[in-house]
């Protein structure tokens, strides 16, 4: 941390060079965009472009929902930042989380708000099956895809022949579990078909790898930083500045908020009324207990890399009590298109989720409710009015419609 003289020094010289200075500039330039694609090497069709087209489809086909009603575009819409802008998304029924951005997903080391998956196909597996979403099943979803001629062609180009369904039921689980009907059946006819389910996700997971967040003005001003050209540096936004000098300093934010997805990866307690210990959201904790026991983790035979290092780390967590309303930080990119924020969309603008922070505004007290040591987000900011507004700009130039002026 950067003493109370030394902040006012450093802080005064920035705003009036938009060449800001050391230490800030290192920490701002560790913030610039990735611009490589991610392949995973648990899925070996993540940079086939013919999977990726067929993932496309899928992404968008309600046919693979219980009702033919719902599909992954349903909630990620694409037409609105691939989230739905609501505080408790539908599916099927009503979801408790909300919807996070598919933007830069490729990204991550762990999928979901509590991490629960550690592959991004296997992600994509999830909410077909799931009640809440779409209340699909594996059987249903792949006799779909084989009544279908198109999408069979599609699928067996790059997948080869689908399995034999003959004789199977007609799902493979209902809401209380795996059926007999299914568990009876000969385990290499079910590892058949978990083989093609799993090329189902690794087809979406392809698609989602593309989705790459348009530039911003904030890429720009990152741009100019390290060519150290002045003049467009100042077309980035006087008050924005500001409030990125704040992001990296006072405000603390960059502490989890960092790297290329302005996202550290990990899980941390807030301070929100709906996590902590004595939340019925388990979060981080949860979420390890249901990565470790899903056959279509990084180590299972489905995967394209079962010994690999993804694997390996896998098999190295525990969970701990501390981990109980723990959710992964979001990446803050394309936040402006985002709303709702938080794991439990309690948040419904970015003014609310400054004021959290900074003033503790509908936050737990801290020491009540959490068992987390060393959390320093449940400490309150204090920021002033104007810091506010200023961190609030900066906020806003991470999407990509905000003026690029002088401010």
């Amino acid at each position: 941390m950067i003493s109370g003289v030394l902040w006012i020094v450093v802080v005064g010289a920035s705003i009036e060079d938009p060449l800001i200075r050391e230490p800030f500039l290192s920490r701002a330039l560790s913030l610039t965009r990735l611009e490589s694609v991610f392949e995973d090497p648990t899925n070996q069709y993540s940079d086939d472009p013919r999977a990726a087209r067929l993932g496309a489809r899928f992404f968008s086909e309600p046919g693979l929902s219980g009702d033919g009603k719902v599909s992954c575009a349903t909630c990620h819409d694409p037409d609105r930042g691939f989230v739905d802008g609501k505080q408790h998304p539908r599916g099927v029924a009503r979801i408790h989380r909300d919807t996070p951005t598919l933007w830069n997903i490729a990204g991550q080391r762990w999928w979901g708000w509590d991490g629960r998956w550690d592959s991004l196909w296997m992600q994509a597996l999830a909410p077909i099956e799931a009640a809440q979403e779409m209340a699909g099943d594996r059987l249903q979803a792949l006799r779909f895809i084989a009544n279908d001629p198109d999408l069979k062609r599609r699928y067996e180009q790059v997948f080869g022949a689908l399995p034999d369904l003959d004789g199977m039921p007609e799902r493979s689980r209902d809401r209380s579990g795996p059926l007999a009907a299914w568990t009876t059946q000969k385990e290499s006819r079910r590892i058949a078909v978990n083989r093609a389910f799993s090329n189902l996700g690794k087809s979406i997971a392809a698609y989602e790898l593309t989705l790459q967040a348009p530039r911003t003005s904030f890429d720009g001003y990152l741009d100019a930083l390290s060519r150290g050209d002045r003049e467009a540096a100042r077309m980035y936004p006087a008050d924005a500045r500001r409030g990125l000098l704040l992001f990296l300093g006072k405000a603390t934010c960059v502490s989890c908020h960092s790297g290329p997805l302005l996202s550290d990866g990990e899980f941390h307690d807030t301070g929100l009324l709906t996590s902590g210990s004595s939340a019925n959201d388990a979060g981080r904790y949860g979420g390890i207990q249901d990565l470790q026991s899903n056959p279509f983790r990084s180590s299972s035979i489905y995967s394209d890399q079962p010994d690999g290092a993804i694997a390996r780390r896998t098999g190295r967590l525990r969970r701990d009590p501390t981990l109980w309303g723990a959710f992964r930080t979001p990446s803050l990119r394309q936040l402006h298109d985002t709303a709702p924020y938080f794991h439990d969309g309690s948040l419904v603008d970015l003014e609310s989720v400054i004021r959290f922070y900074s003033r503790r505004e509908g936050a737990r007290p801290v020491g009540a409710g959490h068992g987390h040591h060393g959390e320093t987000m449940l400490n309150r900011i204090g920021l002033t009015e104007g810091e506010e507004h200023n961190l609030l700009r900066f906020l806003r130039t991470l999407s990509p419609d905000m003026a690029t002026t002088e401010g």
